[in-house]
């Protein structure tokens, strides 16, 4: 029996350089919030709360689709499928533990630290169902990710451009057509 334990202890530990960097990263990063909210920062216990919904969301939403992973064929179709099942239990969670909790569902002061660690469960279940869904080896064929990448660059360099037309038009709005209603109306 001790043999099977270590021996599923041992599958549990990462297997890349990656995955170490990764691990001992959360480990700091949760190290750091411990000791930063032991001094009194509200703002590191209130990430420290919300990264620890957040992982505990994405165990859960791992464990709740181990079952499925064997109807799993093509990867692709079961990441869509796992990104609409993970955004419809976002809303769940939210709706269903903020009025278990007897809190208004979004986010205010009056949700404290369960509003928090409600928030911090949705996004990890949302995170961890796609990946949930689809088994450890299996892999996407894909071409190449370099036009994933154009994509990407153009998709930001637009957004970014209508952002700043954005903030050209509040400028426009704020500094010129409002001083002149004003002269006007009065």
């Amino acid at each position: 029996m001790t043999g099977r334990g270590i021996a599923g202890i041992r599958r549990l530990w990462p297997r890349t350089r990656r995955a170490w960097a990764l691990a001992v990263f959360g480990v700091l990063t949760f190290f750091v919030l411990d000791v930063l909210a032991l001094r009194g920062s509200d703002l590191a216990l209130d990430l420290l709360i919300f990264l620890s919904g957040m992982l505990a969301g994405a165990v859960a939403a791992r464990l709740a689709t181990y079952p499925l992973r064997r109807m799993a064929g093509n990867p692709g179709i079961w990441r869509t499928v796992g990104l609409f099942v993970g955004l419809a239990s976002v809303f769940v969670i939210i709706f269903g533990g903020t009025a278990l909790a007897g809190i208004p569902p979004y986010p205010t002061a009056e949700g404290g630290n369960v509003g928090t660690m409600i928030y911090g469960l949705a996004l990890g279940f949302l995170v961890g169902v796609p990946g949930g869904l689809v088994r450890a080896g299996s892999r996407e064929h894909r071409p190449s990710p370099v036009p994933d990448l154009k994509v990407a660059a153009v998709i930001l360099v637009t957004v970014a451009a209508l952002f700043g037309l954005l903030f050209m038009l509040f400028l426009l709005l704020e500094y010129a057509l409002v001083p002149l209603i004003r002269a006007l109306a009065g």
